[in-house]
């Protein structure tokens, strides 16, 4: 699926005019209609704005993935306490979790 199509289900999901997205991303109205009805290529900088207009990958819009979602970012911190989980057996992982489970549920009590 192209870049075009995918916007186009974003719209009609979001219930957004053409109009209003093509305001907000910087381009005419009639540019964006050429862009979603394939007449035109659409260039890197539309697909990136139309993607952080409606919080999506750009690699969603591509075709890339069918996840719409952005992957998460993490500090280095969080990077290494993935790294680290990874390197633990089945056990330790299982006993993280409910480590942690514990942990949220205290946050909810306080």
């Amino acid at each position: 699926m192209n870049p075009g199509a995918r916007a186009k289900i974003l719209i009609t999901d979001g219930d957004i005019k053409q109009k209003k997205l093509a305001e907000s991303i910087g381009i005419s109205e009639a540019k964006l209609s050429h862009y979603l009805n394939e007449r035109y290529e659409m260039p890197t900088h539309v697909v990136v704005a139309i993607a952080e207009y409606f919080h999506v990958s750009a690699d969603y819009l591509l075709g890339m993935t069918n996840a719409p979602e952005r992957p998460m970012t993490m500090t280095g911190a969080e990077q290494k306490l993935v790294e680290n989980f990874r390197t633990l057996n089945r056990e330790q992982r299982e006993l993280i979790v409910k480590n942690i489970a514990i942990m949220q549920e205290q946050n909810r009590r306080e």
